[in-house]
């Protein structure tokens, strides 16, 4: 719903609340429409308190909150369903159009009036001028009854009748000496369909004019049923009021004898109240004054047992520092204790240690024996690779020359390009990469020969020492 159409339901907001009475038909139409739910249906209806003003107001709210785009054009299909044509009517005028509409309908009625006007006062000759002017007054009549009405009503004629002024009368006193000029005006034939179509259209607009009334009926027994329903909610309502204050003035009347039967038994009461005060006053004053002694004996009490209290406080405190010392002792007992059977547990295993060593000695001395055989022949071995080592030198010194006399041939053959040559030199680089080889093998094994002494390895060293030490300590 946009804001033209709300605003058109809240102008018309008075208008719908007089017309609108009994709202569950129409409630019910919009529910199947699902322009509302049934929730809501049902809390128009559980209004409190529900009187017909109240659920008009909220199902005004519920219509002016819906989502759906088409509930105004909905809501007026289901104003015209149920026949409330006046509220339709009001609510889809528009000042505007309505101001256009009626200004054309007019226009097009008095034309109609007019040309009809016009065809019946064609008289014959033999008539009087006064028949004309009195066919004149009643389509006149006619005429201001048609504007009356309200809404677009245009006459259709098949051809156009254009009105001339009246002639001047002959001598004859009375009869008209000039007619009507028109091409298209038809004979005197013709004058009974023209009169057809002029009682039709008087009466289509008493058709229209009967509805019109009965739809102004209509309202008026709607208004005056709502008017008579608000009166007797208002007289329920001071009916209800009336019976109220009466109940009420009971009430007060049975209240006030009540109180006065109360108001003497608390008099009494506070009078027996006040003796026994006076009574009480008396025995709160002996209880005080010995409240008074028993409160010196217990401040006295109360000084001798604080002094207690702190002699126990100290007593204690005594206590707990010796128990903290004992404690400590203890904790540092059972770390004496922990440590004892650690340093047990390291003789332990320093005698399977000192076992164990003397095991390993004599391993030892056996490993010393065979490595001292084995350096006697790794001795022999290493004479052996010098000798072998200075034939090598011998060989390589030879092979160089050697090869700077090919070097020299190869310089000289250069020059020639020559596939023997070609394959020659490289059997040559073969062999080359051969002696390379050689020469590299033995290099190798000369520094591994350079590690070894005349005395053994340092770790046969290292052992020999460690016996030595351990006879002397023997």
């Amino acid at each position: 719903m946009d804001k033209e159409q709300k605003k058109r339901i809240t102008s018309n907001i008075t208008f719908l609340k007089e017309r609108l009475g009994y709202l569950d038909p129409i409630l019910e139409r919009l529910v199947d429409k699902n322009v509302i739910t049934v929730e809501q249906k049902d809390r128009v209806e559980k209004v409190n308190p529900p009187t017909p003003h109240r659920k008009f107001n909220e199902f005004i709210q519920l219509l002016l909150n819906s989502h759906d785009p088409n509930s105004f054009n909905i809501f007026i299909e289901v104003l015209e369903d149920e026949r409330f044509f006046n509220i339709v009517e009001k609510l889809q005028k528009d000042i505007s159009t309505r101001t256009t509409s009626r200004a054309k309908s007019s226009y097009a009625r008095e034309s109609a009036i007019s040309s009809v006007s016009v065809q019946q006062q064609r008289p014959p000759t033999s008539q009087s001028t006064a028949q004309p002017r009195r066919q004149q007054q009643t389509f006149n009549r006619a005429k201001t009854q048609l504007n009356t009405t309200s809404g677009p009503f245009e006459y259709d004629f098949e051809e156009q009748v254009v009105m001339s002024p009246m002639g001047d009368y002959g001598a004859s006193g009375g009869v008209y000496d000039s007619y009507c000029t028109s091409p298209n005006i038809p004979e005197r034939t013709g004058s009974a369909s023209y009169a057809d179509k002029v009682t039709s259209a008087i009466g289509s607009m008493f058709a229209e004019f009967s509805g019109k009334l009965t739809n102004d009926l209509l309202d008026g027994f709607d208004r005056r049923r709502h008017e008579e329903r608000l009166d007797l909610e208002i007289r329920m309502e001071k009916k209800i009021d009336d019976a109220i204050e009466n109940k009420l003035d009971e009430k007060i009347k049975t209240f006030q004898t009540g109180w006065e039967k109360e108001k003497t038994e608390m008099i009494e009461r506070s009078e027996l109240a006040l003796n026994q005060l006076q009574d009480t006053i008396e025995n709160m004053r002996a209880q005080s004054d010995a409240y008074m002694e028993l409160k010196a004996k217990y401040d006295q009490l109360q000084q001798t047992h604080s002094q207690m209290r702190d002699k126990e406080n100290e007593r204690w405190q005594r206590l707990t520092a010796v128990n903290k010392e004992n404690s400590g002792l203890k904790n540092e007992a059972e770390v004496l204790r922990t440590e004892l059977m650690l340093v047990r547990e390291r003789v332990d295993e320093l005698e399977a240690d000192n076992r164990a060593l003397k095991d390993n000695e004599i391993q030892d001395q056996h490993r010393i024996n065979q490595l001292l055989a084995e350096k006697e022949d790794i001795i022999l071995e290493l004479e052996r690779a010098e000798r072998d080592k200075i034939d090598l030198k011998n060989r390589v010194d030879t092979m160089a020359r050697e090869i700077e006399k090919l070097m020299y041939q190869q310089n000289e053959r250069a020059m020639k390009d020559d596939r023997a040559y070609q394959e020659a030199l490289k059997k040559q680089n073969e062999r080359l990469d051969e002696l390379y080889k050689v020469v590299q093998a033995l290099t190798e094994r000369e520094r591994q020969s350079k590690s070894l002494f005349i005395g053994g390895n340092s770790l046969s060293k290292t052992q020999r020492q460690s016996a030595q030490i351990n006879r002397q300590n023997r």
